[in-house]
């Protein structure tokens, strides 16, 4: 298999919330310059599926077909370590996009793994799937929620009470799709006037959970996020 990028989850205790800040992407397609506290390592594609953090043990997902909403610019390990912790666990996983062939992925402000699509935005049907995940990266998240078709396939799958988890920027299509209102969530801080806005209680913790909604805030809350997603899949199993 080909290496992977991935972050490091390393951070200083006593200054966690600075360290994020400054390892979370921005602007990736404008900014060149990574910051220096960003520390990457190459691992073998094997080791990044430990990510899973072995909760995949007993739990199978092979009735669930899971949705992926992205284009350029989504926040690689907010991709790819869901998508392997939903692997693992049986669940098909199916990359959708405006886009054509392969999406361009970020770690932070620096290119990271480019992805293949495997269907597009037009042709995808909201009934094929159990669930939709909105992966972040800001880019990524500020043009998702300006598509008609993303906004109306997490429309349908609500509506449906099917599962629907974001992270970071990603909940920008919840707020725009219209279903964020009087919903508890998480997201990068940044969207907390956003979400306030659009009627949604915005909270600061690493995971939150309102029905059908999972939501968490950035890369280091991903074992979180990845725990509560397949545990919120296991009880809409059909």
């Amino acid at each position: 298999m080909t290496e992977t990028n991935v972050r490091s989850a390393t951070h200083i205790d006593t200054d966690e919330s600075a360290l994020d800040d400054a390892l979370e992407m921005t602007f990736p397609a404008s900014d060149p310059v990574a910051p220096p506290a960003i520390t990457r390592i190459n691992v073998a594609a094997d080791k990044f599926a430990t990510k899973t953090d072995g909760f995949q043990t007993g739990i199978d997902l092979r009735k669930i077909k899971i949705a992926v909403l992205v284009t350029d610019g989504f926040e690689q390990a907010e991709l790819l370590e869901p998508m392997q912790a939903l692997e693992a666990a049986g669940a098909t996983v199916e990359i959708i996009s405006d886009k054509i062939g392969s999406v361009q992925g970020f770690e932070h402000t620096a290119k990271g793994k480019s992805i293949d699509v495997d269907i597009s935005l037009d042709d995808a049907r909201p009934d094929d799937y159990s669930a939709v995940l909105l992966p972040g990266g800001v880019v990524n998240g500020d043009a998702m929620r300006t598509l008609p078709k993303a906004r109306k396939f997490v429309q349908e799958l609500n509506r449906a009470n099917k599962p629907i988890a974001s992270i970071c920027h990603g909940g920008w299509l919840l707020i725009s799709a219209g279903i964020a209102n009087d919903r508890t969530v998480t997201s990068w801080p940044s969207l907390q006037d956003d979400f306030t806005n659009a009627g949604a209680v915005w909270v600061d913790k690493e995971v939150v959970c309102d029905a059908n909604f999972v939501t968490a805030r950035k890369p280091h809350d991903i074992p979180a996020f990845n725990k509560a997603f397949i545990s919120l899949l296991r009880h809409h199993q059909p």
